[in-house]
């Protein structure tokens, strides 16, 4: 009888402890503070996999934000383009991350961070273009361009209103960095612009490296940051102290590494 009670009992303490380690688990969790980071896809970078999930170079590295430290929960959202300034103003996103405030409208109230890393808009175009290798990219106020409606670019002289730019350039404005690819890829533009750390993915392929061609300049380059809502869950500061983990963790590095960042070019003149 004692034998059944010792063996009983054992089994009730470790059911017990076992109790107490999910909730002291699940209770972990629930301290975080919760924090809502929203962005829009970025070609191969950051996108919606065949699950629905946030897939990709820059969604694996927001997932690391909660790995390095445990304070704070970042939930990943990506929403259309033209959907993500509605979710800051409505104060429904906390965190806009690897963005300028040059980007941005100061009505949605996000402050930078400091810098994670510096990227650009580049130039590219076919390789077998009719003015002769990177000749290309010569005058471009006179050729034809390929970019995506409603990004700064340094060439449309930051203007973002597509009816300035079609008066004074020979323009294509597309929903997404894909489409202008595309469409220069298929020679119905002489130039398209693109961020390069989404250049990079494309040239990855071999097929494309024989097909494309870059220039050897920015269109314009920008210090990316992550932007905090101003009256939001988390602070400036307290995202600071996040990326300086991330950068003494080596996942700065290995998301530089990983996105081809290039030496600093000369921008456009």
């Amino acid at each position: 009888m004692s034998g059944y009670t010792v063996s009983h009992f054992r089994t009730l303490l470790t059911s017990s402890l076992l109790a107490l380690c999910m909730a002291l688990c699940t209770a972990n969790a629930q301290a975080r503070i919760k924090v809502v980071v929203a962005t829009d896809s970025w070609a191969q970078l950051m996108y919606l996999d065949s699950r629905n999930v946030p897939s990709g170079d820059l969604a694996d590295f927001i997932n690391r934000m909660n790995e390095v430290q445990d304070t704070f929960q970042f939930d990943l959202v990506i929403y259309p383009r033209l959907r993500v300034d509605r979710v800051f103003i409505d104060k429904e996103a906390d965190v806009y991350p690897l963005r300028t405030t040059l980007w941005t409208r100061p009505e949605l109230g996000l402050l930078p961070t400091k810098t994670i890393f510096t990227s650009g808009d580049i130039y590219f175009a076919r390789r077998a273009n009719r003015f002769g290798g990177h000749k290309v990219f010569d005058d471009l106020a006179t050729k034809t361009v390929a970019g995506v409606r409603g990004y700064h670019y340094q060439l449309f002289n930051n203007n973002t209103d597509e009816s300035y730019i079609w008066k004074h350039f020979n323009a294509y404005l597309f929903s997404s960095n894909e489409g202008v690819i595309r469409f220069v890829q298929a020679g119905r533009a002489d130039v398209g612009i693109v961020p390069e750390v989404i250049m990079a993915k494309y040239m990855n392929d071999p097929k494309v490296r024989q097909q494309l061609i870059v220039a050897e300049r920015y269109d314009s380059q920008v210090a990316l940051s992550n932007l905090v809502r101003k009256d939001g869950p988390i602070s400036v500061e307290q995202m600071n102290a996040i990326v300086d983990l991330l950068i003494k963790s080596g996942d700065v590095q290995k998301l530089k590494a990983r996105l081809s960042i290039q030496p600093v070019r000369a921008s456009k003149k």
